[in-house]
């Protein structure tokens, strides 16, 4: 199952229910699709796609056009693509080479694009607000972007290792709970998660002031979140959630549009924990976040019944 919270203006957390003209926003997690599937969320700005295990999908919300032609023309790219905020677009051939365009409309009509080869197994991509990272199955990480934006690359800008080309960010090989296993991206922070449950992140603070208890440096540095084992996290525009081991969640930033499901808090500048007691049903348990730039997602599974 999918609960959500955040921002709706699109519909884009209603999945089984015909939305108003004005929908508002939702404000705390709320079931918005019942599978027992663990699904993969792809939330966007207008639009939230549900990649089911079928391979189906569900969607809710406005696409845009260009995704749509996207869609069409060719569901490899489409299913592969990351945008950035500022309108940037890379894709990942599935081989070795990322593609990147000025903008989707250049992927579209194949116009103008840098590739970078020599880029095997590559097993996640995301975008941030002015560039984007890559994970390899083997852990490594590489980032690139703007060069205004130093921090969010997490690594130092040299000639052979530039801003806009991706370069590996050596501060994330060889940490003591093994290599990075996942990547999440938004506003100018990003996030990466060890085989061994650590929170590293690195970023702009000044662009995300909510963020006080989060150390925001040129350098992916260890988050502690009250000792807790991490298992899963995703970040948005201006807030970040996590998963731990033992299956809470925990949420930090703006709450503009209730995305930390908080109703009647503005924003948090200090970890705060969900009650998902009064959220979910009874033998229900959260397996894993996403976040989209103003929305959360909690991924939950229901234990059969003779479990509980």
């Amino acid at each position: 199952m999918l609960y959500a919270t955040g921002f709706n203006a699109w519909n884009q957390l209603q999945f089984e229910t015909f939305g108003d003209n004005e929908p508002d926003d939702i404000p705390s997690f709320t079931c918005v699709l019942r599978r027992d599937e663990d699904d993969c969320v792809r939330p966007f700005f207008s639009y939230t796609r549900v990649n089911l295990k079928n391979g189906g999908c569900r969607v809710a919300g406005l696409v845009p056009k260009s995704h749509e032609r996207l869609r069409t023309a060719d569901g490899r790219a489409y299913t592969n693509f990351v945008e950035a905020s500022n309108g940037v677009v890379v894709v990942h051939d599935g081989k070795d080479t990322l593609y990147q365009y000025p903008s989707i409309h250049d992927l579209l009509s194949n116009g103008q694009c840098h590739s970078f080869p020599n880029f095997p197994n590559i097993t996640q991509l995301v975008a941030y607000e002015t560039g984007f990272a890559a994970l390899s199955s083997a852990g490594s990480v590489w980032t690139w972007g703007d060069e205004r934006y130093t921090a969010c690359l997490g690594r130092e800008l040299t000639v052979s290792s530039p801003a806009e080309t991706p370069s590996l960010v050596t501060d994330l090989d060889d940490l003591p709970t093994g290599p990075i296993t996942k990547l999440a991206a938004g506003g100018y922070v990003l996030a990466a998660l060890t085989a061994g449950n650590d929170l590293y992140c690195w970023g702009h603070a000044g662009r995300s002031p909510m963020f006080d208890e989060l150390p925001l440096e040129d350098a992916p540095n260890p988050v502690v979140i009250d000792d807790k084992d991490i298992v899963d996290v995703a970040v948005g525009e201006a807030h970040m959630l996590v998963l731990t081991a033992d299956r809470e969640v925990y949420v930090i930033g703006s709450n503009r549009n209730g995305q930390l499901g908080l109703p009647g808090v503005a924003s948090t500048r200090s970890w705060m924990r969900i009650d998902l007691a009064s959220v979910l049903g009874t033998g229900e348990t959260v397996t894993g976040v996403a976040a989209g730039p103003r929305t959360s997602f909690l991924r939950v599974r229901r234990q059969p019944e003779e479990c509980q």
